[in-house]
């Protein structure tokens, strides 16, 4: 390889050409000021002492590549989950670039090199928002429980400002729900909304013509903005939302490593933040300090309370130490954090219960499935139970089992 990278230099110094030494570089698998040192007559260098020294990631090498070798998986996912995992370690892992390195010299590449898109269309602050659905999740915790979700995803187009909220099912109710929550934690609306013809705002009619669903509309209008279908098979007009879903690449890391729905919002979150806080690709300033600017560019949210109306039957509640909230007629359980706290209660017509903490669903229930009065969810029970010095450990899942089975006995009903 040596002597071929010498010949080509000298061949085109005898033509009198100018090298291209990125190409060059790429072609030949060496560093680009590599060659340009051959090329200025420097030649070989001698070898860094750095070289066959231990790395600060081969502690963590079995781990790299276990996680390496999941579909999907990138290199900044993994180098997260890393950061979180041995957060405290002494030393502690080394930076990203260092990463980098390590897996090139080691040959370890994550999800087999998945394709990047490079978009370049901007526009101005507070114009569009971008969104999208990460369908059809599919994720284990650490004691194997499946978790299937959906993710919605917005991204601002001026600052990159990402945003992902889960959700159980991609209906008409979950995308106004997603919309609502992304205006209010924004505090604003861009006054167009971009995205493909998802099924939840039109339908393809009898005489075969794509229409817009009325309800969909009306709540846009409403809420200040227009939503904007990207011309079909081009969806690399919506290509800032599909950039921002890579974040959602992340989440894949975490495949094992968490502790029920509560544990996966927080990965979640994680990812939302430090998306938000590292210089984006394009613009290379973090997304947070170009929204500061965008923030005063939006338009206001229409009025909140129709808003809340037009998504179903709309109430709050505190919630109480049972962990139970009323509706329709029943009581139904929330996480053990929300005792105390404000929740935001939204009936669908289909009896779908979501409850909210804020811009968070925090719970899910079916008010039309069959049951008692009051209706635990098993997850939430558990957590109540692992408060109680009474109730080992071992124990929690087992008690947790029995006491709800006693419950329904009593006509008090099981999992939603």
């Amino acid at each position: 390889m040596e002597r071929n990278l010498i010949g080509e230099m000298n061949m085109m110094k005898e033509s009198g050409t100018k090298p291209n030494f990125t190409d060059i570089a790429r072609r030949y698998g060496v560093d680009r000021h590599t060659v340009a040192r051959y090329w200025n007559g420097g030649g070989p260098q001698p070898a860094d002492a750095r070289e066959g020294r231990p790395s600060g990631f081969d502690r963590y090498r079995a781990e790299i590549e276990e996680k390496a070798a999941m579909p999907g998986m990138t290199k900044k996912a993994l180098h997260e989950l890393l950061l979180h995992r041995h957060g405290g370690d002494e030393p502690p892992v080394p930076g990203y670039n260092a990463f980098t390195h390590y897996l090139r010299r080691n040959g370890i590449s994550p999800g087999a090199g998945l394709p990047e898109a490079h978009p370049r269309f901007e526009t101005e602050p507070g114009r569009q928002l971008q969104f999208d659905w990460k369908e059809d999740v599919l994720m284990h915790d650490r004691a194997g429980a499946e978790y299937r979700f959906n993710v919605f995803s917005a991204t601002l187009g001026y600052s990159r400002r990402h945003l992902f909220r889960r959700s159980p099912t991609r209906t008409r109710d979950d995308l106004l729900a997603c919309m609502y929550d992304v205006a209010v934690r924004l505090g604003g609306v861009p006054s167009e909304w971009l995205t493909d013809n998802m099924s939840a705002i039109a339908a393809i009619g009898g005489d075969g013509r794509r229409r817009r669903d009325p309800r969909v509309e009306r709540f846009a209008r409403e809420a200040g903005f227009e939503i904007v279908p990207c011309a079909p098979r081009t969806p690399e007009t919506k290509g800032k939302v599909e950039s921002a879903n890579r974040f959602l690449s992340r989440l894949a890391a975490y495949e094992g490593d968490f502790d029920g729905w509560e544990g996966l919002d927080e990965a979640a979150a994680r990812i939302e933040r430090r998306s938000n806080e590292e210089p984006n690709g394009t613009t290379g300033v973090p997304p947070e300090l170009l929204f500061m600017r965008e923030k005063d560019a939006l338009g206001p949210i229409g009025n909140r309370a129709l808003l809340e109306s037009m998504l179903g039957d709309v109430s709050h509640q505190t919630v109480p130490a049972t962990m139970l909230v009323r509706c329709a007629g029943r009581e139904f359980s929330v996480p053990r954090r929300m005792i105390g706290r404000r929740a935001r209660l939204v009936l669908s017509a289909d009896g779908s219960l979501r409850v909210c903490d804020g811009g968070d669903l925090v719970a899910v229930h079916d008010t039309r499935a069959p049951g008692g009065p009051v209706v635990y969810d098993p997850a939430h029970y558990a957590e109540a139970l692992s408060g109680k010095r009474w109730c080992a450990d071992g124990d929690i899942e087992e008690a947790a089992r029995r006491n709800l089975e006693l419950l329904g006995g009593l006509g008090g009903g099981g999992e939603s």
